[in-house]
């Protein structure tokens, strides 16, 4: 009996001790999202007091409380366990409580391709003064792109941890993921230890560096599109060595919200935000919510859209997507990179763009080893390595070093070892190209070429073609091409796409706009290795790097829009209507949901001639119109003096939006009528005209569009002039279609009597096929 109840005993204890790790092992971060008045818990005081009022009784403050809000959200982010999360889910003074997400991290000629050219006309003095947010990865400090001579704007409190805050650099703060369990790469700082966030700031506002480039490829003039202006850094994204071994970055939404509110109390210009998170629903997207309180104390947010669209498959995927956001999506630019892989005795070579090989080769071709050749090979086989029940089989004696050879294998991990083995030679890889960091151009420590499954197909064809005969290659280094006269910019193969799913947002045109995103070369940390995620045997280090995503679409954007602050103290959504509505057209006729209003161009963006203001307050009367629940609005922008039960529903709602855009229902061959109300604010002194004018491609997509008055006359600087856009047709079965949905579209254009401005705007009508179009 006695042993019985021993052993009863030791496994209660047993029990207990389970019990209780799990519980600890089991805290995640959360957002606590409070309502708005009726309670004593809306300070930093009382948001601890509420929490030490649910903790179990083996957890303390210490180990529960993260951050308090005050700017960009009504709230408190806590590590809890799940019976804590309960118990706060409980309370009458709590709205939500949900998991902080992990989001993701999404130049010498590319600012000449938009024409902001060294020569273009600049207000140094007022370009000093303007501060951009970063908000990324941190910086690396020491880089010659991030010095200055003028001081930092008045009235600014420069704040840096780690680095000495210099005349460029005035702000520079981390954010750590204090309550997670990874394995750390890096330790609390600002250093950047990735690239990313160094990348991205010396496009906005690098100062002026000659003689940069990578190995030869597109030396000139690198600097930002605003060198003079100040950056204040706020590190958000870790290094991190996930349960699986692989490296990764975190970025979590708690330490985002965080930079946000301190930018904000910091009062800085605006803010480049080049990460994301693939469509998330408005009333779950906690940090577009912070960006309209961003926006309400007169700062503009630039976003990326995001790196979701599979080579353009994916509809439905841009992220950032508020309307008071401005969504930048990624362009290709005039120039390419391409790697030849000469086949001895063929006619023609096989180009690849998505490789780049700075390693001269030998003029003299050299044999085509196959890594897999058959057993009965007469040359030597030496296992380089197995993994995951793949294995590397070199086939050549110690005479064979240094020529070329072609690897094919499934399980891209085995990079390392191959690059090892080759030493000084050469390597043609074989594979599909996201086993790579997309954002990052596929290059290697040796000479080397990355093959797609379809070019990779042609090698194996020239191998296979005469087996008597030893088949002969070589790789050339990487040249950068103009591209053919009269080309126009297109959308990034990567770059996210709309509509957007969410029913608050249907209306809205995304994203935006968009810039160069693809092979832009701009500063890089020296500390960092050129490949960052892969080969780990690369140990190059330059002062510069060539990334490709929406991440680097971004900060042109935002430097854009800093420009045009420099000479112009308008409010954020006038700037960004300026750069809209004198975007350059792109060339896909029925791809407005890849790029928006088109192709930034800084040649008329100082004289857009009229602007659509949208502030504040039209974006709350908007939600409140489509029917935001009056609770939750309150919490989401820190007001308790909504009231959305005074507004009258109404599902077709508009917005004084640079573009049209309205979805419209199924079934087929239904009529639709939609009625859309503008309003334009004059920027120029004087008299001036403006007549409407809608631009039909092609055959006419719409039964009619009227605009009513189709002429505006302003008479002094500021005036304003409300006009209506009439769209009707019918939801016919020859719409373009494009993955899940079908649409129309054309562009209203006001121009100015003279022709000397023109404001151009697209409409877009279009429908869904189906409730499942947007899973």
């Amino acid at each position: 009996m006695a042993i019985a109840f021993h052993t009863f005993l030791l496994q209660l204890l047993l029990f207990f001790f389970a019990s209780f790790a799990e519980a600890n092992d089991s805290r995640k971060t959360y957002l606590v999202q409070m309502k708005v008045g009726g309670h004593r818990y809306g300070s930093s005081s009382g948001h601890q007091e509420l929490l030490g009022e649910v903790l179990d009784d083996d957890s303390t403050l210490a180990d529960a409380f993260i951050y308090s809000y005050k700017e960009s959200f009504t709230g408190f982010s806590a590590s809890l366990t799940p019976r804590e999360r309960q118990k706060l889910m409980r309370r009458r003074e709590v709205l939500e409580v949900s998991r902080s997400r992990n989001l993701k991290l999404q130049t010498t000629r590319s600012w000449d391709f938009m024409n902001l050219t060294l020569k273009a006309e600049r207000n140094p003095e007022n370009e000093s003064d303007l501060v951009v947010a970063v908000i990324d990865s941190g910086i690396w400090p020491y880089s010659e792109l991030f010095g200055s001579d003028s001081p930092p704007p008045p009235g600014w409190e420069n704040k840096c941890e780690n680095i000495t805050c210099n005349n460029k650099i005035v702000g520079a703060r981390s954010y750590y993921p204090k309550k997670e369990k990874y394995k750390w790469v890096e330790e609390k700082s600002v250093i950047d230890v990735t690239g990313h966030g160094t990348h991205v700031a010396s496009i906005v506002a690098g100062r002026k560096v000659e003689k940069a480039g990578y190995f030869g490829l597109a030396e000139g003039t690198m600097r930002g599109g605003v060198p003079n202006a100040k950056i204040a850094v706020y590190k958000t994204c870790w290094r991190v060595i996930r349960k699986n071994g692989r490296e990764d970055s975190v970025c979590r939404e708690d330490n985002i919200l965080k930079a946000i509110d301190d930018a904000i109390a910091d009062k800085v210009d605006i803010i480049s935000y080049s990460q994301g998170f693939q469509f998330t629903p408005l009333q779950k997207d906690k940090v577009s919510w912070a960006f309209l309180r961003a926006l309400k104390n007169g700062i503009l947010t630039s976003a990326a859209a995001g790196n979701y669209a599979n080579n353009g498959k994916f509809y439905y995927t841009v992220a950032n997507g508020a309307p008071w956001v401005m969504t930048v999506a990624a362009s290709l630019k005039d120039r390419i990179f391409e790697t030849k892989l000469e086949l001895e005795g063929e006619d023609k070579p096989i180009i690849v763009y998505d490789t780049i090989n700075t390693f001269e080769t030998q003029d003299s071709f050299y044999p085509l080893l196959n890594e897999k050749a058959p057993p009965e090979s007469t040359r030597k086989r030496e296992l380089i390595a197995e993994r995951n029940g793949y294995s590397i089989l070199s086939n050549y004696d110690e005479k064979d070093k240094g020529k070329d050879v072609f690897f094919e294998f499934a399980q891209i991990n085995l990079l390392d070892e191959a690059i090892k083995e080759r030493e000084k030679g050469a390597i043609v890889l074989g594979g599909k190209s996201y086993d790579f960091n997309e954002s990052i151009k596929l290059q290697f420590p040796i000479a080397s070429i990355f093959l797609d499954e379809q070019k990779k197909g042609k090698l194996w064809d020239y191998y296979e073609k005469d087996q008597s005969k030893e088949r002969l290659a070589k790789i050339h280094k990487t040249e950068e091409i103009p591209r053919e006269e009269g080309w126009v910019p297109t959308v990034a193969h990567l770059s996210s796409r709309g509509p957007n799913c969410d029913s608050f947002l249907a209306n809205i045109l995304k994203p935006d706009i968009a810039a160069p995103g693809l092979d832009i070369i701009a500063g890089w940390p020296e500390n960092v290795k050129l490949s960052s995620d892969r080969p780990a045997n690369d140990y190059r280090h330059l002062r510069f790097n060539i990334m490709s995503g929406t991440s680097m679409a971004c900060p042109h954007a935002t430097g854009l829009a800093l420009y045009l602050k420099s000479f112009k103290r308008w409010s954020p959504s006038a700037i960004k209507s300026a750069l809209m509505t004198t975007s350059s057209e792109m060339t896909d006729d029925d791809n407005e949901f890849a790029y928006g209003s088109g192709h930034l161009n800084a040649t008329k963006v100082r004289d857009p001639g009229l602007v659509y203001e949208t502030h504040y307050q039209d974006y709350i009367d908007y939600l409140c119109k489509l029917g935001y629940n009056t609770e939750k609005l309150r919490s989401h922008v820190g007001s308790d003096k909504i009231d959305c039960s005074k507004t009258e529903i109404d599902h077709d709602a508009d917005l004084n939006y640079p573009t049209m855009t309205a979805r419209v229902p199924l079934p087929l061959d239904t009529p639709f009528k939609k009625v859309f109300h503008r309003t334009v604010t004059n920027v120029n002194d004087g008299e001036f005209t403006y007549l409407g004018e809608i631009n039909y491609r092609g055959d006419k997509d719409f039964d009619e569009i009227i605009v009513d008055p189709p002429q505006l006359k302003f008479s002094e600087l500021g005036e304003t002039k409300t006009f209506t856009v009439t769209v009707t047709g019918i939801s016919k079965r020859n719409w373009n279609k494009n993955r899940a949905f079908m649409t129309r579209n054309t562009w209203l254009t006001w121009t100015e009597k003279d022709g000397s401005r023109q404001v151009r705007s697209p409409i877009v009508i279009y429908s869904i096929k189906g409730p499942k179009a947007c899973m």
